[in-house]
């Protein structure tokens, strides 16, 4: 059963250069326990669909079509003090930076207590219990409850950022680059943490990140963005086996293999397009080695080939 349903969804940020569309008519779902990892190039429109879920959209950015059904809940049509009510406790959020999250100037236990007692009515002692458990739950000692960030590792911080998100045992979870400028080692670490929380706790994921490889350790399903378009979403073993659009199998060549031997890594030539003004057609038509005329001049239509979504004009023509 789909815990999130994304149709035609579209956020366009209004600017004094033109209209950004950040978001040009998406359309996803996510079943209870899943993770969906979403992936693709910075700019390409992943963060923006992700704090669409939140409802907190910069300004001057707004949602403009489409909507967002969330356990039957249309979250677009919410008005602010909804919003709230569902925003931290039952869809929650991993930033990309821990460090610009947590309040340099709050101790990491009252940012965890101050969480639980905007949302529920519990005494200072409960929460202190419960945000102990969470910290170790995510492998943080009690002892460092009184800590602040800046006593914390890049590692550590991303765990207290896991633990604040998982506080309120939400349904969904929206991790944004959870992993950036982690190393490797530590980022491992994260990812297998997001998953066994997941399993413990039955939570679904949304894993937004620029890197396939790491989205691929967990990813239930894989969903690519391209400049504002999703171009293909199936089972995580389809698309790292056979993905379909020319820009995925691009992205998959791009990670580096360890056991290669070639001494040269690949890499997508050219530079995704200016959303204000994106090229006519498919929008990767300029960086593509496969590209026909017509693929220059006409969108192509997003096709389902067996619960494989492409938007290619490879397989219009066959699957109509």
């Amino acid at each position: 059963m789909s815990l999130l349903n994304i149709n035609e969804l579209k956020v366009y940020y209004f600017t004094k250069r033109g209209v950004v569309r950040a978001v040009d008519g998406v359309s996803l779902s996510i079943s209870r326990g899943e993770v969906l990892g979403l992936v693709g190039e910075s700019g390409s429109g992943k963060s923006t669909l992700g704090i669409s879920l939140l409802g907190l959209i910069p300004p001057p950015g707004r949602i403009v079509g489409g909507s967002i059904v969330f356990d039957g809940v249309e979250l677009t049509k919410l008005s602010d003090d909804e919003f709230a009510k569902i925003r931290g406790k039952r869809i929650s959020m991993i930033f990309q930076d821990p460090m610009t999250s947590l309040n340099p100037l709050m101790k990491i236990g009252d940012h965890l207590m101050e969480t639980i007692m905007v949302h529920e009515n519990v005494s200072k002692n409960e929460a202190r219990e419960r945000s102990i458990k969470a910290l170790e739950e995510v492998g943080i000692p009690p002892e460092r409850f009184n800590d602040y960030p800046h006593q914390f590792s890049g590692g550590m911080r991303q765990r207290v950022m896991i633990a604040l998100a998982i506080l309120l045992n939400p349904d969904l979870i929206i991790a944004d680059e959870p992993t950036t400028a982690l190393d490797v080692i530590v980022q491992a670490q994260i990812i297998d943490l997001l998953d066994n929380l997941r399993k413990r706790h039955n939570m679904s994921i949304l894993l937004i990140s620029h890197d396939i490889g790491v989205v691929s350790e967990i990813a239930d399903k894989i969903a690519v963005m391209y400049a504002g378009h999703l171009v293909e979403m199936a089972d995580a073993n389809k698309i790292l086996e056979d993905p379909l659009h020319p820009y995925t199998s691009a992205l998959l060549r791009a990670v580096p293999l360890i056991e290669s031997k070639s001494e040269k890594l690949y890499y997508i030539p050219g530079s995704p397009p200016d959303l204000v003004k994106p090229p006519r057609g498919c929008r990767f038509h300029p960086r593509c080695p496969y590209a026909k005329d017509i693929c220059r001049t006409r969108e192509p239509r997003t096709v389902n080939i067996k619960d494989h979504i492409v938007k290619c004009w490879m397989y219009c023509d066959a699957y109509e």
